[in-house]
């Protein structure tokens, strides 16, 4: 099975052949991203692990930009940025479930009790990159105020 890196090159080219260029764009932003990591880490390569937290990170920014763009009523960053979204889901995992998520939770108080950035740490390393944050954090802000 080809690393995630390797999927990446390999639809950055086909794209590329395609002339798809919103996909082109998007992918070079990723390979860049994955690029500045590795030079960062000190690395050649980096691990599926690591390239899935570049993803997720680039992700929260589409997302933020989204959020700003409905705001400023810009449906041309609108289009764009939902388009690039799309593209990285593609190579994120599968979200947890909000119930997988307040099972986890409930793991965490039973382990580290009700401190909420203790919570936070365990769920989010346990969760391994397939939970947002934000998500999370209402989630166990929400438990705290029901204990």
């Amino acid at each position: 099975m080809p690393t995630l890196i390797e999927r990446i090159e390999a639809d950055y080219k086909t794209a590329f052949k395609a002339g798809e260029r919103v996909r082109i764009d998007t992918l070079r932003l990723i390979k860049a991203g994955i690029q500045r990591v590795a030079i960062e880490k000190r690395k050649e390569l980096l691990d599926d692990a690591e390239v899935i937290q570049v993803l997720v990170q680039q992700a929260k920014q589409r997302r933020e930009t989204l959020e700003s763009a409905k705001q400023s009523n810009r449906e041309d960053v609108l289009t764009q940025t939902t388009q690039e979204l799309a593209i990285l889901n593609t190579y994120l995992p599968q979200q947890m479930s909000e119930q997988a998520l307040k099972q986890l939770i409930e793991e965490a108080v039973g382990a580290v009790g009700t401190n909420q950035g203790q919570i936070m740490k365990y769920v989010m390393a346990k969760a391994g990159g397939i939970a947002d944050g934000k998500t999370v954090s209402q989630l166990v802000a929400a438990r705290l105020k029901g204990a």
